[in-house]
């Protein structure tokens, strides 16, 4: 009897230990969602196309089972527009609760001159228009990117907030910054349009991210993929979930960190891989 009760033990205790090896080699991923901007695609309140392309959005989602995921903006095409939100929550509400869910606002999210009053909305609708997810290896900060490229009175305070946070995060683990506009698309001195961030203010956040050692900006806004590089910093642009104004096809980011190293890859929907850990 002691002799079977050893051999349950040891099998037991094997089993735990493969279990834990498996957790230390597993990567943490998690998937950026940009440009949904419902109503967009037929430019009137039908959604439905953008609805269809969600519906697969969140079937990946609910199968990858990622460490969360973020929405980055222009979630919808017309901010004041009620039926267009409904179904945006409505197509959200479909994802595993188990997953924790941030929203980001994009320019279309909010005023075109990102007015308080709008901003204050976005809040009212998801509780906030920033967040920090402190992952296992890792540290993803998210900010209202609005306010820098409007350079709106409240701009000051989100330079402050954003910097707070880079303080806050842990040293020698990948520092990921997440928002809807690119500070620049593919060179860190090309001329200011409408698509990135003025140079000045560019310069100044390039240096704040290269103080604190951040490894990705990730952004969205441009309706197809682009990117660049900074020092030892990478600059990523996301294709749209929703409406491509490229050859894109409408798909996901998708950010893996394995052993120290950011991993960023867009993928189209029907490309999405089977498996990221």
């Amino acid at each position: 009897m002691q002799r079977i009760f050893i051999r349950i033990m040891l099998v037991l205790v094997a089993s735990a230990v493969t279990v834990v090896a498996s957790a230390q080699k597993r990567s943490d991923f998690f998937i950026q969602v940009s440009d949904p901007q419902l109503g967009f695609i037929s430019l009137t309140d039908d959604f439905a196309p953008e609805e269809q392309l969600m519906g697969q959005i969140t079937a990946e989602i609910n199968r990858l089972q990622p460490d969360f995921v973020v929405f980055s903006g222009d979630l919808v095409h017309w901010f004041d527009k009620e039926q267009l939100w409904d179904g945006f929550k409505r197509m959200c509400a479909k994802i595993d609760k188990k997953i924790p869910v941030y929203y980001l606002p994009g320019n279309h999210d909010v005023s075109g001159d990102a007015s308080p009053e709008s901003v204050e909305k976005f809040v009212e609708r998801f509780g906030g228009d920033r967040f920090v997810h402190r992952g296992r290896s890792y540290t993803v900060i998210g900010y209202n990117s609005n306010n820098i490229k409007n350079r709106t009175a409240a701009s000051e305070a989100e330079y402050e907030w954003i910097e707070q946070q880079l303080r806050r995060a842990r040293k020698n683990r990948p520092i990921i910054v997440v928002s809807h506009h690119p500070y620049f698309l593919k060179n860190a001195d090309e001329a200011e349009e409408y698509f990135n961030i003025d140079i000045d203010t560019r310069k100044r956040y390039i240096k704040l991210f290269e103080r604190y050692g951040v490894d990705l900006v990730l952004t969205g806004h441009l309706h197809r993929c682009a990117s660049g590089r900074y020092g030892d910093m990478d600059f990523v642009t996301a294709g749209p979930a929703g409406k491509t104004l490229g050859s894109d096809a409408s798909g996901v980011e998708i950010v893996k960190i394995d052993g120290g190293k950011v991993l960023p890859a867009y993928y189209p929907i029907e490309k999405i891989p089977q498996s990221v850990r």
